[in-house]
């Protein structure tokens, strides 16, 4: 999964200590998904519609078994049709799913807020796929056929590949439609304030704004505005373990290279698309105390 799809802010650091999730939390989406894997396959074997001829009508009525039990479904063959379509989209959107959280828990930059992402993805895929199959039945890209003259295996693999890359599908119509459909500045998400583009955050005070040289002190407080909560504030251009106080403040933890010599740190704050960006600097002195030499070195 790229990184507009993902966890890590888009700063290419690991995330704030704030928005990682628990180890119960990656372990109980990772079980969650490997059911979830299974509970496909298992529907897909259930809903494949081996019986269907050439001449099956779409208003045939038809029985699906749950394999395993004694449970079974008593529809039509339209219905089945469309049950498939369902499945094949979640199971592409499943890929694309468990890739991306394999990638980012193996690199540690999972984000806890993205965690309703990967729990809502299989059904975006889903839902995406029977729209697929809808234009397709309703002969917008083709004319219509019945049930049984439709190519069950291309039908499924075309759903399937619609959830793997809903991403790009949805991506790609929100583009044609924002076109054609575009609003004057000012108005729709613009008069709302509905949009979810961050701001460009601003800084206007550091505490401290001076650090001994080799201080044991290395927690700084960063205040401002418009700070988003995966906000990362960067020391002389290199990401800091940051802690998300309120829209105002942030936490940062400096490293003790960063005072372990007289000079000038340059603080910024990144905040990750979408919109986002970096503020302009603020500069902390570190130096030694007037009329002292810097504490030894233990």
């Amino acid at each position: 999964m790229d990184n507009k799809d993902g966890a890590d802010g888009g700063n290419g650091s690991r995330v704030n200590v704030e928005e990682r999730p628990s180890t119960f939390q990656v372990r109980a989406l990772g079980i969650g998904l490997v059911l979830l894997a299974i509970g496909l396959a298992y529907l897909v074997a259930c809903v494949w519609p081996a019986s269907f001829g050439p001449d099956t009508p779409g208003s045939k009525a038809v029985t699906i078994a749950f394999i395993g039990t004694t449970g079974s479904l008593a529809t039509t063959a339209d219905v089945q049709l469309l049950m498939l379509v369902m499945v094949a989209g979640a199971l592409g959107s499943f890929l694309h799913t468990a890739t991306s959280f394999a990638d980012f828990v193996g690199n540690e930059k999972l984000a806890r807020s993205w965690l309703w992402w990967y729990l809502l993805k299989p059904f975006v895929g889903m839902g995406l796929a029977v729209i697929f199959y809808l234009v397709i039945r309703g002969g917008f890209l083709s004319a219509g056929a019945e049930a049984g003259k439709v190519n069950i295996y291309g039908i499924a693999a075309l759903a399937g590949l619609t959830g793997m890359f809903s991403k790009q599908a949805t991506d790609k119509l929100g583009e044609v439609f924002t076109t054609l459909f575009q609003t004057k500045p000012g108005e729709g998400d613009d008069a709302r304030k509905g949009g979810l583009a961050n701001d460009v955050p601003v800084l206007t005070d550091l505490v401290p704004t001076r650090l001994e040289t080799r201080s044991a002190q290395l927690s700084v407080e960063v205040k401002g505005s418009h700070f988003a909560r995966s906000a990362v504030v960067r020391v002389n251009g290199t990401a800091r373990e940051t802690v998300f106080n309120n829209s105002n403040s942030l936490s940062a933890q400096l490293v003790p290279g960063d005072v372990s010599a007289d000079g000038v740190l340059s603080i910024v704050v990144f905040n990750p698309a979408p919109g986002g960006g970096t503020s302009a600097p603020l500069k902390m002195t570190v130096a030694a105390l007037a009329g002292g030499a810097p504490p030894a070195t233990p």
